[in-house]
């Protein structure tokens, strides 16, 4: 077998359409579960953590890592998008995208350690020039692996770049306590982080089974640029909107609230992206692939839609009223502050993810220079209104965040389904049922709280799991549909456990759902 050939097998997504469904949540599943593990491991090193490192040294450490999430997206350049949503491509051109990736991440990490006196004047803290050096060196990781996790996602072997997550996360979380433990202050932080990005670069290789050629001037890949240029674009407006908020904090209130702030976020966000990432992960191929079969394509995003509220809208509303419990239960007393902040952020989440997920099909359909369009708008209100809200410290930061999120939703959602297979009604006709279970389950809460007074914490928490998972299921069951939907995610779920799709006449029910 060639050259040629053993990359067209590795790249051929033929097979996978014949069973979307199947290999979407077999390959969800798999990473949620690896997920949950790294999830778990994610939150234990953080009680811990939180009682070794000063919020202070958090706060440092938070401050930096701002300023290179920006510049992070520079290293991907859209390209590893761009290898997923292509049909076809070839050796010779995801060879030029690698060397691309490489020479980016090259480039970032001497421009970062370049400007690393400037971020500290910005922030008048000297400690964080060699901290942002060390850390810039992630980069470089970074781009010796984007081509090789597109080439898994291609594929939806999802499991594989999971399981090398979770190992670098073990690996490297271990590195940290120990330093912590001898007293290395932020050092624990700084040293996770580079060893987790060299972990994964590692891993990566290690399971996708393709060698870079050298870069090639008769290979063309100027589409792909084109294309990944939108989205890095819209991808680094993304993260200076995701970064405002320690920026404008750390500017103007230093590294403690800063700590707070990104506590609170963490808390919230962390267990979302390990619900979520997995669903996420196999959108992108899974949309991809049907961009040219209208009706199977609406019909796998709003199972995606579905999910994502699923997963995002009670659990938001839960923090919302045990963010006192959570935040004390996990970080400990001098992290009180975190509590109204998490509050104030748990409303925004409860529909940024599922009016976040309609750019798929922006994405899926090639369209990345309205996606550019969409992302410039979201982030000048959403960045306008938290340089509004740094006034009030923290908190306001917190409350301007939330207000951008339901400010954006209409033209979110018009630019996103504009000439597409999906349509604003559809779209509220899939959220419904979650809404108002997580709505009903929230009253519950409130009550079970008020009727509880001063219980333990640990009695108040449990007990409010088991009302909110009881009163959310029945509340969905009891809505006009949703016997049926519930049933459907539990196929899926079922679906998930198997080791391969069913053939014949099983296989073509299943075909047909997609």
């Amino acid at each position: 077998m060639n050259k040629a050939e053993r990359f067209r097998r590795l790249t051929c997504t033929q097979e996978l359409r014949k069973d979307l469904r199947g290999s979407s949540v077999r390959a969800a599943a798999f990473t949620w579960a690896a997920g949950a593990v790294d999830f778990l491991l994610r939150i234990g090193s953080t009680a811990i953590l939180a009682r070794l490192v000063l919020p202070e040294q958090f706060g440092l450490v938070m401050m930096v890592t701002a300023v290179t999430a920006i510049a992070d997206q520079f290293r991907d350049l859209g390209l590893s998008t761009a290898t997923v949503q292509r049909k076809e491509i070839s050796h010779e051109e995801v060879s030029n995208l690698f060397w691309i990736n490489v020479s980016a991440g090259v480039l970032i990490t001497l421009v970062i350690c370049g400007l690393s006196p400037a971020i500290s004047a910005y922030y008048k803290e000297p400690r964080l020039t060699v901290l942002t050096c060390v850390l810039a060196a992630n980069f470089i990781w970074g781009g010796l692996m984007v081509q090789h996790q597109a080439l898994l996602a291609r594929q939806l072997k999802l499991g594989h770049s999971a399981t090398v997550r979770v190992l670098a996360s073990v690996l490297s979380t271990a590195l940290a306590i120990l330093l912590a433990w001898f007293g290395f202050g932020y050092w624990a932080l700084v040293w996770r982080e580079f060893a987790r990005c060299a972990l994964l670069a590692v891993g990566m290789w290690l399971c996708c089974p393709w060698i870079p050629g050298l870069p090639s001037r008769k290979t063309d890949v100027r589409e792909f640029i084109g294309f990944g240029a939108h989205l890095s674009a819209a991808n680094i407006l993304a993260s200076i909107s995701g970064g405002a908020d320690r920026i404008l904090l750390g500017r103007f209130w230093g590294p403690g609230p800063v700590a707070m702030y990104r506590q609170a976020y963490q808390l919230l966000v962390l267990p979302m992206e390990q619900l979520l990432s997995p669903v996420y992960q196999v959108t992108q191929p899974g949309l991809s692939m049907l961009q040219t079969d209208a009706a199977r394509f609406r019909r796998f995003y709003q199972k995606v839609l579905t999910v994502a509220c699923v997963a995002s809208m009670p659990l938001s509303l839960f923090v919302a009223v045990y963010a006192t419990e959570i935040t004390r239960g996990l970080l400990g007393r001098k992290w009180v502050d975190s509590g109204p902040i998490l509050m104030i952020l748990s409303i925004g989440a409860f529909i940024r993810q599922p009016v976040s997920c309609a750019a798929f099909v922006l994405i899926a359909r090639g369209r990345s220079k309205a996606y550019l369009g969409l992302t410039t708008l979201q982030n000048m209100v959403t960045v306008a209104a938290m340089a509004l809200g740094v006034y009030w410290g923290a908190a306001g930061v917190a409350i301007a965040g939330v207000a951008a999120t339901y400010v954006l939703i209409p033209p979110t959602l018009h630019y996103c389904f504009k000439e597409s297979p999906v349509t604003i009604g559809s779209f509220f006709a899939t959220i419904v049922r979650p809404v108002v279970a997580s709505l009903t389950m929230t009253a519950a809460l409130v009550w079970l709280r008020f009727e509880l007074g001063a219980a333990p914490m640990l009695v108040s928490l449990t007990l409010g799991c088991v009302v909110a998972l009881v009163v959310f299921l029945g509340a969905w069951m009891a809505t006009p549909g949703g016997r049926v939907e519930v049933s459907s995610l539990m196929s899926d779920l079922r679906l998930a456990l198997r080791r391969k799709a069913v053939p014949s006449p099983v296989g073509e029910t299943v075909a047909a759902a997609n």
